[in-house]
């Protein structure tokens, strides 16, 4: 059987070649074949692979570029985030401090017009009494004339009749009867 496999191998074999020729490889078409993949690599090279690596190279700047651009960008949000921050604090002090004004300015103007209110009620207190101490003056004012003709008229009678003392007595009583009923 092994010498049936060299004989068939062999009536194939081209007559030259050697090995190659043994294999059914023909080292001419090798060579064109490899040339071919040489020239097929090079025009892929040139115009595919060049492309292609030139347009991954862009991609992969701009990528790159993209990834500073995010960078920065969020360096500047976080600046800005922090100067927002700084101004609601610079914010919330300033309302703090003008609530608080508010609030002293508040007591302030309370304080006056309570001031105020006492000082009116004084005022008013003090014409109150001075309108009484009046009213009373012309009280007694009257009350001293109402006396004053009391003792005159008790006195023109006491002239013109004999005083006794049940008579004197009796002129007085009838006097603050007088009084009494006006």
């Amino acid at each position: 059987m092994g010498t049936c496999l060299t004989s068939v191998f062999a009536a194939d074999a081209p007559a030259e070649g050697g090995l190659l020729g043994l294999l059914g490889i023909d080292p001419k078409t090798i060579i064109l074949q490899v040339i071919g993949f040489l020239v097929v690599l090079l025009v892929l090279w040139k115009f595919v692979f060049g492309k292609v690596g030139g347009l991954l190279e862009e991609r992969r700047t701009e990528i790159t570029t993209q990834i500073e651009q995010l960078k920065t960008d969020r360096e500047e949000l976080d600046r800005l985030t922090a100067e927002t921050q700084q101004r609601l604090g610079d914010i919330e002090n300033e309302s703090q401090a003008k609530i608080q004004a508010a609030i002293e300015q508040g007591n302030t103007e309370r304080q006056q017009i309570v001031a105020q209110a006492r000082q009116e009620a004084e005022d008013e207190i003090a014409r109150a009494r001075a309108e009484i101490q009046r009213e009373k003056d012309e009280a007694i004012s009257e009350l001293r004339g109402v006396v004053a003709e009391l003792a005159i008229d008790a006195a023109g009678k006491i002239i013109s009749a004999e005083l006794t003392p049940e008579r004197h007595q009796n002129i007085i009583d009838a006097s603050i009867n007088r009084l009494s009923a006006e």
